[in-house]
This record gives structure tokens, C-alpha cells and sequence, in this order.
């Protein structure tokens, strides 16, 4: 993989008595092994106030929230990330907030396994510990790409796998559409079994 990318629109949380987190992302690497670069958006409820950011994050590093990007439930999120320099592992990753116009991009210094792209909602971890999932409601993404090999194309273009997310007590915690007829876009929805 050399290249990732996908949109989304920022999902709205409500406040919850305890606190509840949700991330949007894509990335590359980090299935099945330990490298992965991420960039995405952070929906959540703690201590009682909502807060929405966006980030990036190298593993192990821990993430990193991007300030000068304000983002709100409904912003039109695009992000990448796509290798510049093969020999010296350089990556540029870039995330746009269509809706304000606002942006960041850098590129940064990673050596990646280069092995899966990905296009994630999940319970982010803190401390290494998994936190309670926030009800996102619903996410599409969307003109979601990858490049292998010098050839880009939508996701249902490459091998691929689909992921469901369920809690410590094996309770499914959302459910994943299947792609559109572009191969370039699905759903995952909030669908917590009580």
C-alpha cells in the first residue's frame, strides 16, 4: 500500500453520564502487526461535554489532536495518507475540512509494513485500555481509494476483509454495510445489542 484515502461526515454524540469515545479514520498498516499511520476524527463525550477533533497518530506514538482544525457535527472530512519518498520512508498525510475550508498536512518520517489500508469507526484505546463506544449514529464512507503496486481503485478493487466491532463481552456493537456498486463506499451503524 502506498496510498490511502476516504470522506466522511462527522457523526454527532450525545452527552453521556459516563464517558463514551468514537474515532473515524483511515490508515495503513496495523492489521495483524504493529506499524500503522492513521488520521481521522474523534467524536466524544467526557465528563459530560462533547468534544470533536481531529488527529493523527503513528503507532506506538500516541495520537496527536490537530488544533488549528475546528471540527463540528455535519463537517465534510477528506483525508489521505500517501508514501513520497520510498527510501527514506516518507509519508505525506493531509485531513480537509471541506465545510470550514480549514486543513493540515505534513509529511513525517515512518517505517510501515505497507501491508492492509483501512477505512475504521471504532472505541479508540487510551492507556491501552479499549473505552466504552459512543452512539455515533451513522457513518458512510465514502470515494474511498488505495494504491498497491503502482494501480489505485476502490476498495472492492483489492482483497479485502470486513470487520465488526463488538465489546468484551462479545456484544456486536455495530453493523457494516456492504460496498456501493463503485466498490467505493459503505455504512457502519451504531446498532449496540443490549
Amino acid at each position: 500500500m502506498t496510498s490511502v484515502t476516504g470522506s466522511w461526515t462527522v457523526p454527532s454524540v450525545d452527552p453521556t453520564v459516563n464517558d463514551t469515545y468514537s474515532s473515524v479514520w483511515v490508515g495503513i498498516g496495523g492489521y495483524g502487526e504493529k506499524t500503522l499511520l492513521q488520521t481521522g476524527t474523534a467524536q466524544q463525550s467526557v465528563r459530560g461535554t462533547l468534544q470533536y477533533y481531529a488527529w493523527y497518530e503513528f503507532l506506538p506514538n500516541r495520537a496527536v489532536r490537530l488544533p488549528k482544525l475546528t471540527i463540528s457535527p455535519g463537517d465534510q472530512i477528506t483525508a489521505s495518507i500517501k508514501l513520497v519518498d520510498s527510501k527514506a520512508n516518507t509519508w505525506n498525510l493531509e485531513i480537509r475540512d471541506l465545510t470550514t475550508g480549514t486543513s493540515f498536512s505534513n509529511d513525517f518520517e515512518y517505517n510501515s509494513s505497507r501491508l492492509s489500508a483501512e477505512w475504521v469507526v471504532e472505541a479508540p484505546s487510551l492507556e491501552g485500555t479499549i473505552q466504552t463506544l459512543a452512539n455515533f449514529g451513522e457513518v458512510t464512507f465514502s470515494s474511498c481509494s488505495t494504491t498497491i503496486a503502482n494501480v489505485t481503485g476502490g476498495i472492492s478493487s483489492f482483497p479485502g476483509y470486513q470487520l465488526v466491532m463488538y465489546d468484551s463481552q462479545d456484544v456486536q456493537l455495530v453493523d457494516v454495510s456492504g460496498l456501493n456498486s463503485e466498490g467505493s463506499s459503505y455504512n457502519v451503524t451504531y446498532s449496540k445489542r443490549q
